[in-house]
């Protein structure tokens, strides 16, 4: 199983990809990795196109079946929707794995476009939402009063200059944390918007608590 994770661990971030590109990645010799791949693609937890390798239909319906049977996950979607139906701004839904943050979702629209996607895995340090997230853990955290952009105010976490994310942690219950953010132009992140980001936080920290 650690040789299987390791195998589809590049897959995170790439549609496809060829043996070769898959060997160079993980380590693996060309023939243990071959033989891998045509265990996978016969029991469709990946599909080949060419001399590319993608994930395959089995494996994406058994992601999609674990999101909607998230508990945060479902607890969270309507706010989500409502959230971006009243601003209009892209929305994410996060958690905190270790020092990484995992995107669980993301409601969005033609006119709000960033690098985020539900599945994505990167340093929690590196995200407004990740420090909101270890802010919530750890206590105060140093990134979010230094000079990097990022302020912690009233429990909305603002960060960046041109696109601004606003991000609201909260407890989720069984001793997990999440966040609900906003994102988009800096003129469009306003107090109203902050406010109901906020609210939303609240709810589903009191109903995930209760």
């Amino acid at each position: 199983m650690d040789r299987l994770d390791l195998l589809l661990e590049p897959f995170r971030d790439t549609d496809g990809l060829t043996l070769t590109e898959l060997c160079r990645r993980t380590g693996f010799p060309r023939s243990s990795a071959h033989r891998m791949l045509l265990q996978l693609v016969r029991v469709g937890w990946m599909r080949r196109s060419g001399t590319t390798y993608h994930l395959g239909p089995k494996i994406v319906e058994l992601g999609a079946l674990a999101q909607a049977h998230d508990r945060i996950h479902s607890a969270a979607l309507r706010s989500m929707y409502a959230l971006h139906r009243e601003t209009g701004l892209a929305v994410h839904l996060t958690v905190l794995d270790n020092d990484q943050v995992v995107y669980l979702e993301k409601v969005s629209g033609a006119q709000v476009t960033d690098s985020t996607w539900a599945g994505q895995r990167r340093p929690a340090e590196d995200t407004v939402a990740g420090l909101a997230l270890l802010a919530r853990r750890d206590g105060a955290h140093p990134a979010l009063t230094g000079s990097n952009g990022h302020s912690l105010v009233g429990g909305v976490v603002h960060g960046g200059e041109c696109f601004r994310h606003a991000v609201a942690a909260f407890a989720a219950g069984d001793g997990e944390i999440a966040a609900l953010s906003l994102a988009g132009p800096v003129e469009a992140i306003s107090e109203d918007a902050v406010r109901r980001l906020r609210r939303a936080a609240e709810h589903l920290e009191t109903t995930s608590t209760a």
